[in-house]
């Protein structure tokens, strides 16, 4: 480790503003450490610096709106899954922070440093994405809410700019959505996704007394440079409404098309995208039922 490192630690978010917008070198937060410590151990010049931001309690609280949930960036994924609130309504959410590392990582990870890692299988994204979440960053000087979709530019990159922390995570009320999530990786636990797949679904009665689909969100994580939403899909769902077998067999012939992975070490690019399909079928069916 570099000789001069710095570790900082702002008692306040306004005190972590002013460090990043005055500090004159590389540098890291420090929320949970699960994932940045690894790094630091592996390549010692990735900061110059860590901000520890882990005892800023602004950050660490989940509140309820109106019409929102606001998840502090510093909220630990077992306080996540400890929330009531998500636990009745956002299933798909629950079930993708359950497989998020292990227990013991998970009381420590915490969901803004999920986001800001900005990788592809970042399993709280697509659940997040689905919903319709923005986060909101802050600087010193500036205060904006953008869109989750919009967060992401990359693999590990992100719109942030270098003096602005992301602060909130802000989640639409949905209890109309019935919502999954399934992904495969080499292990059901402590593996990193090969492939993810969120989907939320709303249905309404019809004039003839039948269900139909009325609202559709899916997300594929793993498959691309950034967790995407599969927009082809969703439209074809919804065009559709009714959920036949011959419906549901182009919709994940149609998801399998969108996503766009490559081939690495955890897998392949024709696997990860027939999976795709797979997953999505398998949601559908669970969804329909659970009705």
């Amino acid at each position: 480790m570099l000789r001069n490192f710095k570790v900082l630690m702002p008692a306040s978010l306004n005190e972590a503003l002013y460090v990043i917008n005055n500090i004159d070198r590389p540098f890291r937060f420090l929320a949970g450490g699960t994932d940045v410590l690894v790094r630091l151990k592996d390549n010692p010049s990735y900061a110059q610096a860590l901000i520890d931001i882990s005892k800023i309690g602004e950050l660490a609280k989940i509140e309820e709106h109106k019409s929102t949930f606001v998840i502090g960036s510093g909220v630990r994924h077992e306080a996540l899954l400890a929330y009531a609130p998500f636990i009745e309504n956002y299933n798909g959410l629950i079930e993708a922070v359950s497989a998020i590392g292990s227990p013991q990582i998970r009381a420590l990870a915490t969901v803004g440093g999920n986001i800001g890692n900005a990788s592809p299988a970042g399993d709280s994204i697509g659940p997040l994405m689905a919903f319709d979440a923005e986060v909101e960053l802050r600087s010193q000087d500036t205060n904006r809410i953008v869109k989750l979709e919009d967060f992401f530019t990359g693999p590990g990159k992100t719109v942030l700019k270098h003096n602005e922390i992301i602060t909130k995570i802000i989640l639409p009320k949905s209890d109309s959505l019935k919502s999954g999530w399934k992904r495969l990786g080499q292990r059901r636990a402590v593996a990193i996704s090969k492939v993810s797949v969120t989907l939320a679904l709303g249905f309404a009665k019809h004039s003839n007394g039948s269900d139909r689909v009325n609202d559709v969100r899916i997300a594929l994580g793993a498959v691309a440079p950034t967790v995407i939403r599969a927009r082809k899909a969703e439209k074809f769902l919804l065009e559709n409404q009714t959920l036949t077998k011959a419906v549901v067999k182009e919709a994940c012939r149609l998801v399998a098309k969108e996503a766009r992975p490559i081939t690495d070490i955890r897998s392949n690019t024709e696997y990860r995208s027939e999976m795709c399909g797979v997953l999505l079928g398998d949601l559908i069916e669970k969804l329909a039922c659970a009705r």
